[in-house]
């Protein structure tokens, strides 16, 4: 099987979770919310709404060949055996407290983390990958434009909020004139 894949030479890849309307309308609410009060006299750049995505595993610079390895590697993954719910938690920056991505934090089900395990095997058995980390599932709400933005704190929601993921998708990421592109290589439905 043929899969698609970018003219550029090296891609930077990653593989995320397509959330349902629903749960995207929810985030939309978070960022509205955010940027009427606590936020909006920072400088963010905003997610766009129609990208929204729960981040399974950021493999990064990839050859044309290793993708079309990867797809192959995905073809084998029993999807329906992957739980749809997921649970945002908080609000919180991404992967640290210092970083500039501001995150909603997604709990990190058996699901999930079985779900990250399959992908990482895929991507080391074809030579990348394994920087021995620590899965965090999140869903990245903007990018704070300054280095040294002020500092805030989030709560964590009194409910967590509740939704369905729709499919898991491989995107291309490409940084370009400030903002940060996307472009949908694949998608496995569940």
């Amino acid at each position: 099987m043929a899969y698609y894949f970018s003219s550029i030479y090296m891609a930077r890849i990653f593989l995320a979770l397509t959330l349902e309307k629903n749960v995207n309308d929810q985030i939309i609410g978070i960022k509205k919310e955010l940027k009427l009060n606590l936020l909006k006299d920072a400088n963010i750049s905003w997610q766009r709404n129609d990208n929204h995505h729960l981040t399974v595993y950021f493999v990064g610079e990839m050859e044309p060949e290793q993708i079309t390895q990867m797809n192959e590697g995905l073809d084998d993954i029993n999807l329906t055996a992957v739980s749809r719910s997921i649970e945002l938690t908080s609000i919180s920056f991404f992967p640290n407290d210092n970083s500039q991505v501001l995150s909603a934090i997604v709990k990190p089900s058996s699901h999930l983390k079985t779900l990250y395990e399959e992908v990482e095997e895929i991507v080391v058995n074809i030579g990348l990958g394994s920087d021995l980390k620590t899965y965090r599932p999140h869903i990245t709400l903007g990018r704070f434009k300054e280095k040294d933005r002020s500092q805030y704190e989030f709560e964590i929601f009194e409910k967590p909020i509740k939704g369905k993921v729709k499919q898991l998708d491989v995107f291309e990421s490409e940084f370009s004139k400030g903002k940060t592109e996307y472009t949908l290589l694949r998608s496995l439905e569940f």
